[in-house]
């Protein structure tokens, strides 16, 4: 089996559409009555070069899109296809929720030496308990204003959460809303500040554009690079405007004299946006907003077969592409080519372009990723597979500079050149093909730092470390690769993400399974550079702690329990830094280890967080004693469970401050102290201590106080008195025991009763006392 025919399994039979599918063709497109291509059929042979919600779109695995796109169609195949889908992703169920006297099941958090607890940012307003893609954004003009973009799949558009202590609570979801006569959004969500506080969020606006071959009427899936605004800082986005816009060419078709298409169709779609705001160089006290994105173009080719009109797809081009806007994102420039456009082919042509514009036979460039200097540098970087078949091979990352405003770029150089990454690990069900996609940063003295994934040479099992490349000229040149994680060992590590702070600290993270023997769950890394990238580790004076690399989560995800099938745990993780602090986003499956697929947003930051907490009241008092527990600082809106010893008690639900109340009877425990604790479904713990005055030991002793025998009299018939009393204090000790019997068989099934009871028993406890103590004495 040749490496193209097994590339075309991997892009789903590169044209292996389905609708109106020629039997056997791998490239054709069946057009005729009552079997013409539907729209996500153009979208399939760029598969798995898409965004990671596209790509999964293209595999029969987006809920939201194809509920969308099925709005637009008739019939029950769309109808029963959503169906199919969304089946997927509400197979839950929550066993966390125990009874009364089960053991909680939780994640048992294990913290790590330098980083805060971790926190579970979102929440779920749905059914589907699935977040992922996230990217994070500090305000300049307040440091501890950190905004947060997410595909959330119980939302229509990409949502933010906001918070205004540092991360230490969050407020959110806020929809962003997709374009107004769009159909949904693609996923994609970056963010960016401008020096004026107002915030960017670009994304892809999906959308469905019509369009006519010959007598046939077609439709195809479309896209924008949208920009949502918040001028409140990240909390409504009542703006929402199209950088550009993908478009259907059919100019070049023409019909023949025997009434047959004849020419090429091209089908455009934009994917994969990053976006950056800087000075504009002719205003520098105004601001420019920057998007790069990847322009794909296929081209199709009208051929008949059997005198069936059929569209061949016959390559696919693509452009790393550039627009601006200085009025805040309102309008916007002409698309800006800045790496050369390239092809990949299908078939068995020469390889030579057909109309001289794209070059290659095999190759793609995307993930480009833009950033912007205090002159008003604008810098690009992309990603190039080059001309040997994405995935395989060697890669290259390219880097553009401009010093116009983006008018005009320089040639792209290369950065650094690669092994590749594969589209999935061999030890992972994910597609991490985006971590091979450079991420920058620049430094304050004008560097520029890459980082980005790569096969290390010589280590056959190891299928990606991180490694970084500097440029100390301003892009002109760039070092070596160094790799960043520290690790000895061939298991895998994928999607970093750098930042610099104000005075140039670098700070990278990235996702790492080197704690785990499977080599499937992954913790957070972490590393910095104090000294513009030469040297990289982490050291803690105080904790004496001192290493290459730093473990930042306090428990591992298993991308298996957080999207059906393990396959999407998003395209890139986040990382932004102050001078004072250090913020860390990413996909967190922890809450799926004991229910169904959950995948949250894990939030970690240098400075700790405020501890949980719980108070008892009353902290002290009989067994049976009503007891109120409040709990402070837990994860929000999550199930609560109030423990002694190991066995649960009462369970409750946190607010959206992570704040609690609950009221529950204390179970009878021997008399002294009790260990209370409670423990949220993420793992977070607190305890309390109540002390039992009045316990099973206490009634022991009072029942052999009582099975001591009476005193007997010497002449009982002439003291009546005493007989009278030891009488009632017969009767009473009969009722004694038969109260303790129904104690014990109501115990656990009426607390409410049982307090009643435990109230007559102290009552005939000290009826007796008086008794006894009124006896009188021969």
């Amino acid at each position: 089996m040749t490496s193209r025919l097994l590339k075309s399994l991997l892009c789903a039979g590169a044209l292996g559409l389905g609708v109106g599918m020629a039997q056997g063709s791998g490239r054709f497109m069946e057009v005729r009555a009552g079997s013409v291509p539907g729209p996500i059929d153009f979208l399939k042979p760029l598969g798995p070069h898409l965004s990671g919600r596209l790509w999964l779109l293209t595999q029969g695995m987006e809920p939201r899109l194809t509920a969308a796109l099925a709005g637009e169609r008739e019939g029950e195949g769309f109808r029963s296809e959503y169906q199919r889908v969304m089946g997927l992703f509400r197979s839950f169920s929550n066993p966390m929720l125990q009874a009364p006297g089960a053991a909680a099941l939780v994640p048992y958090r294990e913290p790590g030496p330098a980083f805060s607890r971790g926190v579970l940012v979102t929440r779920d307003l749905g059914d589907i308990p699935i977040q992922t893609e996230p990217h994070l954004a500090i305000n300049p003009k307040d440091p501890d204003h950190l905004v947060m973009g997410v595909i959330d799949y119980n939302m229509a558009s990409l949502v933010s959460y906001v918070s205004q202590d540092g991360g230490g609570s969050w407020e959110g979801p806020f929809q962003a809303p997709y374009l107004l006569d769009d159909l949904g959004t693609g996923g994609d969500p970056v963010l960016a500040f401008d020096r004026q506080g107002r915030l960017f969020m670009t994304g892809i606006s999906i959308g469905v554009e019509e369009f006519e071959v010959g007598p046939f009427v077609l439709f195809t899936v479309v896209s924008s690079m949208s920009i949502a605004r918040s001028t409140d800082g990240g909390f409504s986005f009542p703006d929402t405007f199209s950088s550009a816009r993908s478009t259907v060419n059919t100019d070049k078709l023409s019909t023949d004299r025997q009434g047959r298409v004849r020419g090429e169709i091209s089908v455009g779609f934009l994917d994969k946006p990053w976006i950056a705001t800087g000075p504009n160089p002719k205003d520098p006290a105004k601001d420019v907003v920057y998007v790069v994105y990847t322009d794909f173009e296929s081209v199709y080719e009208p051929l008949y077969i059997d005198e069936i009109l059929t569209l061949s797809a016959r390559e696919t081009r693509t452009t790393i592409r550039l627009v601006k806007s200085e009025d805040g994102g309102v309008t916007w420039s002409k698309p800006l080519a800045i790496s050369p456009t390239v092809r990949e082919s299908y078939g068995e042509g020469d390889g030579n372009p057909g109309d001289g514009e794209a070059v290659g036979s095999q190759r793609v460039v995307q993930g480009g990723s833009v950033a912007t200097a205090a002159d008003g540098s604008v810098y690009v970087a992309y990603f190039d597979s080059t001309n040997d078949e994405s995935f395989r091979g060697q890669g290259e990352i390219y880097l553009a500079r401009s010093t116009d405003g983006g008018n005009t770029f320089a040639k792209p150089v290369v950065a650094s050149s690669f092994n590749e990454i594969p589209f999935r690990p061999r030890t992972n069900n994910f597609r991490f093909w985006a971590s091979s996609f450079p991420q920058i940063a620049l430094g304050p003295q004008g560097d520029v730092y890459l980082v980005y994934a790569a096969r290390p040479s010589g280590k056959n099992a190891d299928d990606a470390d991180i490694y970084l490349v500097r440029s100390q000229d301003k892009g002109r040149s760039f070092s070596r690769p160094k790799r960043l994680n520290a690790d000895d060992t061939s298991r895998l590590q994928f999607f970093p993400s750098i930042a610099a702070s104000p005075k140039g600290v670098l700070h990278v993270m990235w996702g790492d399974t080197r704690d785990d023997r499977s080599q499937l769950r992954y913790h957070i890394y972490y590393t910095r550079s104090e000294d513009r990238g030469e040297t990289w580790g982490f050291e803690l004076k105080e904790q004496n702690v001192k290493s290459g690399d730093v473990r930042v989560t306090d428990f591992p995800s298993n991308p298996n329990k957080g999207f059906p099938g393990g396959q999407f745990i998003g395209d890139y993780f986040s990382i932004q830094a102050t001078d004072e602090d250090v913020y860390m986003i990413w996909p967190d499956t922890r809450l799926g280890e004991f229910g169904g697929f959950n995948q949250k947003i894990g939030f970690a930051r240098l400075r700790s967080l405020r501890q949980p907490e719980i108070f008892a009241s009353p902290s002290a008092g009989p067994g049976g004693q009503s007891v109120t527990l409040q709990g402070f600082n837990f994860q929000p809106d999550s199930t609560v469970f109030v423990l002694l010893g190991d066995g649960v008690i009462a369970s409750t639900r946190s607010n959206l401050e992570g704040r609690f109340t609950t009221t529950f009877y204390m179970p009878v425990t021997g008399e002294g102290p009790q260990n209370l604790r409670a423990v949220d479904a993420s793992g977070n713990l607190a305890s309390a201590a109540f002390f039992t005055e009045f316990g099973f030991n206490n009634v022991q002793t009072l029942l052999r106080q009582l099975q001591q025998p009476a005193p007997a009299a010497n002449t009982p018939s002439s003291d009546p008195e005493l007989a009278k009393v030891l009488a009632e204090i017969q009767k009473n000790q009969t009722l004694y025991q038969q109260l303790l019997t129904q104690l014990a068989q109501i115990q656990k099934t009426n607390q409410e009763l049982y307090n009643q009871l435990m109230k007559r028993l102290e009552t005939l406890q000290k009826e007796v006392q008086k008794l006894q103590q009124g006896q009188p004495k021969r």
